[in-house]
Formats: C-alpha cells, sequence, structure tokens
C-alpha cells in the first residue's frame, strides 16, 4: 500500500524509516536491542474479507487509514492526483483480491507478530 501511495505523498521528514520495515524480524529486533529478552518472532497470515469489491477497500482507507488520509489532504486541490491515487489504490486491491465474478473479495495480508519481555533495570 505504501508503494502505491509513495508517488503521491509528501516526502518524509529526515531521518524517518519507511513503514515497511517494521515487517522486517531483523529491523524490529534492532530496534528493540539489548532493551528486551526472550523475543519471538511469527510472520502470519490474516484474510480479510471486509472490501467485497476494490472500490470498499477505496472508500475504507480513505475515510479511516491515518497514512492514506494524510495523502489525500497533501492533494487537496489537486483533482487529478486525487483521481490518481484513487485508481492505484483500486488497482492495488483488485490485484490482491480473488475475487471471480460474484464472489466477494478476499485479501490475505501478511503481519509479524513479534513478542518479547522488556529487560528490567
Amino acid at each position: 500500500m505504501f508503494a502505491a501511495m509513495k508517488p503521491f505523498a509528501p516526502p518524509p521528514p529526515p531521518g524517518a524509516q519507511p513503514p515497511p520495515l517494521w515487517g522486517s524480524e531483523d529491523h524490529v529486533r534492532g530496534l528493540f536491542g539489548d532493551r528486551v529478552t526472550n523475543v519471538q518472532a511469527v510472520k502470519q497470515m490474516v484474510a480479510i474479507t471486509s472490501f467485497p469489491h476494490p472500490e470498499d477497500f477505496l472508500s475504507y482507507f480513505k475515510s479511516h487509514y491515518g497514512p492514506t488520509i494524510s495523502v489525500y489532504k497533501f492533494l487537496a486541490g489537486d483533482e487529478d492526483k486525487v483521481k490518481a491515487l484513487d485508481k492505484a489504490l483500486t488497482e492495488l486491491a483488485d490485484t490482491f483480491s480473488d475475487a471471480h465474478g460474484d464472489a466477494p473479495s478476499q485479501m490475505e495480508w501478511e503481519y509479524l507478530l513479534l513478542t518479547a519481555r522488556k529487560v528490567r533495570a
């Protein structure tokens, strides 16, 4: 999703790290360093069935997901860019959808579940 929004978003502030790094076990372990123990990391999949059509995906993320809302605010007043972002996100949803005909759409999203114990001072 971030890759689809990147061409439309303002440049990140200096020192900001790309959000997809949070899906990298090595990156997250590095952020916590020696401040945690008993680190366990598991990549899992979740089936998303909330968006019967790509346009439903677009509508939800335009109004409920902070990073997407911010990009649309940045584009306010540039109707051509807003339409292009709408198209990019709709196409993204369509790419990850397994919808065929009238069948409901389902997307499979991978996520990283990392648990750890805080080291006591």
